[in-house]
């Protein structure tokens, strides 16, 4: 009698194990500049590898134009996470009041280049021509700063003019409307193909400044704290994952980007060389610090109150000195 409840009452457990509903993921918003290229290569990796689906995630990816209007788009609550966007965006987004963190560093070291004209065969030479810069205040502009002073230029001895978009910058080149701008690979690949000249890599000059990122708003972070550490433990495994498989990272670029196999193949081997994407998930305080002097440098953040310690989300930003 005893055997036979037992039997029934591991039935009924049974039977309840199956019928009772799973968890649903965890949908999450994720916005990332531009289209599906190699600064998004963690993210698709997380996807076709199932790391979401691990962690309880269902990532719904949205893709937007420009920098600071993706940052916009997080502070008004549009978008749950920023994947990939530059980490001056966050700074200016802090500094205007909104509290808006890092989960991690993406781009860490940047595989910008500065790439002139034929005729243009070192920075210096840059002397009375017109450079193109993504903006006024962004990234590329305290990058362009960094190098001219280390050749002694001064903004008073060239000129800008101002193309957001990376691929409309290498066609400003190439039309000979402007000497030299900053590109990104493959942007950067297809111009020293074309017979332009590489004439600084920013890493020699601005190495310790931090490019790109995923960011939140503290505020989604307090609410979600679990799914802001998974995502950061995604990002993670992505990460750990490409540096480990070559061909089939390359092949996921092609199949995402529609990039040709050479161009896709060539971005791997620099983003590996330079360690575009760190391997620690610790944000350095030290680096967000050097790129808040280097935009006040420009005369950004004029009369505005920022420091690395905004930009780190306690209990959830694994960050350091």
């Amino acid at each position: 009698m005893r055997q036979r409840i037992a039997l029934l009452g591991a039935s009924l457990l049974a039977a309840l194990l199956l019928t009772a509903p799973t968890q649903a993921a965890e949908k999450i918003s994720i916005g990332i500049i531009g289209s599906p290229a190699a600064g998004a290569w963690p993210w698709a990796i997380a996807q076709d590898q199932g790391f979401f689906k691990q962690a309880g995630i269902e990532p719904d990816f949205i893709y937007v134009p420009s920098a600071p209007g993706l940052m916009q788009q997080l502070v008004a609550g549009s978008l749950d996470v920023v994947g990939l966007d530059g980490v001056v965006e966050a700074v200016h987004a802090d500094a205007a009041g909104a509290k808006v963190g890092m989960l991690r560093v993406i781009n860490g070291t940047t595989p910008y280049e500065f790439d002139a004209k034929p005729s243009i065969k070192s920075v210096k030479d840059l002397k009375g021509q017109t450079i193109c810069l993504g903006g006024t205040k962004d990234i590329t502009r305290v990058y362009v700063e960094q190098i001219m002073k280390a050749n002694g230029l001064t903004d008073s001895q060239v000129s800008f003019i101002i193309v957001p978009n990376t691929a409309a910058r290498l066609a400003a080149l190439k039309s000979g409307t402007v000497a030299a701008t900053m590109l990104l690979p493959p942007f950067s690949l297809i111009a020293d193909k074309a017979g332009f000249h590489n004439i600084a890599s920013v890493r020699d000059y601005a190495g310790d400044i931090p490019f790109a990122g995923a960011f939140t708003t503290f505020a989604w972070a307090n609410a979600h704290r679990e799914a802001a550490k998974n995502l950061i433990g995604v990002l993670n495994q992505a990460i750990a994952w490409f540096n480990q498989h070559r061909n089939e990272s390359i092949d996921l670029m092609v199949k995402i980007s529609h990039s040709p196999p050479d161009l896709a193949t060539e971005s791997y081997d620099l983003e590996r060389k330079i360690e575009v994407m760190p391997k620690s998930d610790v944000v350095s305080r030290g680096g967000l610090a050097n790129l808040i002097a280097a935009m006040r440098s420009i005369g950004d953040l004029q009369g505005q109150t920022v420091t690395p310690n905004q930009l780190v989300i306690p209990g959830v930003t694994p960050a350091g000195s």
